[in-house]
């Protein structure tokens, strides 16, 4: 029987282990270079008569451990012992493969983070449009850094100021530039010195439109 944990996530391996726990204690531990130590164990039983609990930790880092593990993997799955598959940074492929033989499959993989569209707020604040600028500033402020939000946004208000320069239709003014312009320049200079927050300032130049 076949119990495994994929994944990096401290709290989520905690919750598996302490559920696996119940199970037993672990007889044994394997590493990528104890793996010929494997194959013995499937059919091995202790003095009570109890399951054999094996907890091979990362074996399948490593080309070497990893195939011999995948040519065991349905010997394990029909044992009477239990083994515990450790791997916190399992890939799409082991983790398909570990799903297929194990009796459960504990997935502690870090949640990703949704993709985020900085020029969408650059966008609706080239438009000048308040109520979205907020409402997407509010969706986005946790999920990327203050500096990347900074950098885009610096970027495409340079092309809007120099449009008012040029005389091109704007929302702008280009006494509005002038001002926008100047708090961004030194937004980033005040948080590198300890002077201000950079998500604050951001904000503030999002209210300030």
């Amino acid at each position: 029987m076949i119990y495994a944990i994929v994944g990096t996530d401290t709290n989520k391996r905690e919750k598996a282990y302490e559920i696996i726990s119940s199970l037993g204690d672990v007889s044994a531990h394997i590493y990528s270079e104890q793996t010929a130590t494997l194959e013995p164990l499937i059919s091995a039983s202790n003095l009570f008569g109890d399951s054999v609990i094996v907890n091979l930790i990362q074996v399948m880092d490593l080309a070497s451990s990893r195939d011999e593990v995948v040519r065991l993997l349905p010997d394990m799955k029909e044992s009477l012992n239990i083994f515990i598959i450790d791997e916190p940074f399992a890939d799409a492929n082991r983790v398909a493969k570990l799903t297929k033989y194990a009796e459960k499959v504990y997935d502690a993989r870090e949640e990703k983070k949704k993709d985020v569209d900085v020029f969408t707020l650059c966008n609706l604040f080239a438009r000048r449009d308040k109520k979205e600028v907020w409402v997407e500033w509010m969706r986005i402020r946790d999920l990327d850094s203050p500096e990347a939000i900074h950098g885009a946004l610096w970027w495409k208000f340079q092309t809007i100021w120099a449009d008012v320069r040029a005389g091109k239709p704007s929302k702008f003014t280009l006494s509005e530039c002038e001002e926008i312009g100047g708090k961004l320049l030194r937004a980033p200079i005040l948080a590198h010195r300890g002077e201000a927050d950079l998500k604050v300032e951001l904000e503030k130049i999002m209210l300030s439109i």
